[in-house]
């Protein structure tokens, strides 16, 4: 079991990044700034999560690398969209 104090600033961090994504996706006009920035924000959250909610820090290396593996590829088909 994780230490409960470290989990609520991971936590914390999580919200503060979703507060930054939604004053980005309301205040910017550049979509396309906004798209980037949010798609790597999304990839970072996801990495977060995986090891340290989910606990695959520790796990079977071939799961945490397809866990990882899945918040790459699909903020870089964000990426890729926002330019066509």
């Amino acid at each position: 079991m994780k230490n409960p104090i470290k989990l609520e600033y991971y936590l914390a961090a999580l919200i503060v990044i979703t507060l930054l994504n939604t004053f980005l996706g309301e205040k910017f006009s550049s979509t396309t700034l906004v798209s980037v920035l949010i798609a790597i924000t999304v990839t970072y959250k996801g990495f977060i999560v995986i090891d340290h909610f989910m606990e695959l820090k520790g796990a079977n290396k071939n799961l945490r690398f397809l866990m990882r593996l899945y918040f790459v590829i699909f903020p870089s088909l964000i990426i890729v969209s926002a330019f066509y």
